[in-house]
């Protein structure tokens, strides 16, 4: 079984979800009405890294302001990083996780989930708050 199939089955058989392959051949799950994407490399046999692509459209004259919010959350949250994208115009998520088999691949997702289906809030949250 590839790491893929591996992936895909964890998250069917195991979580429930009913995820896809998407044109550029990474997993795509809806997740709390958020489209999550598991990204996969054959060359990092135990590498996943799991993303919540543009959840935030930064406003002009606010990069600097969305900077330090992504550096307080990835300081905050470490299981996962908080970033700019390199137009400056969006924010992005991910969680980066190795994992050493079928149970820990399991608990690594549910986390990546849990805190990707909270960060778009937590962002908002502290941009108020920075602000």
């Amino acid at each position: 079984m590839t790491k893929k199939e591996l992936i895909m089955s964890t998250l069917e058989e195991k979580m429930g979800y009913y995820p896809e392959i998407d044109e550029d051949g990474d997993i795509k799950v809806a997740y709390q009405l958020k489209t999550i994407y598991v990204m996969t490399s054959e060359d990092d046999e135990s590498y996943v890294s799991v993303m919540l692509p543009q959840f935030h459209e930064i406003e002009d004259g606010l990069e600097t302001l969305a900077l330090a919010v992504c550096n307080k959350m990835s300081r905050e949250l470490k299981f996962a990083k908080i970033y700019i994208d390199q137009t400056f115009k969006h924010v992005t998520a991910t969680c980066e996780f190795f994992y050493s088999g079928k149970k820990s691949l399991m608990q690594n997702l549910e986390k990546s989930f849990e805190l990707l289906g909270v960060v778009r809030t937590v962002f908002r949250n502290d941009m108020e708050e920075l602000s």
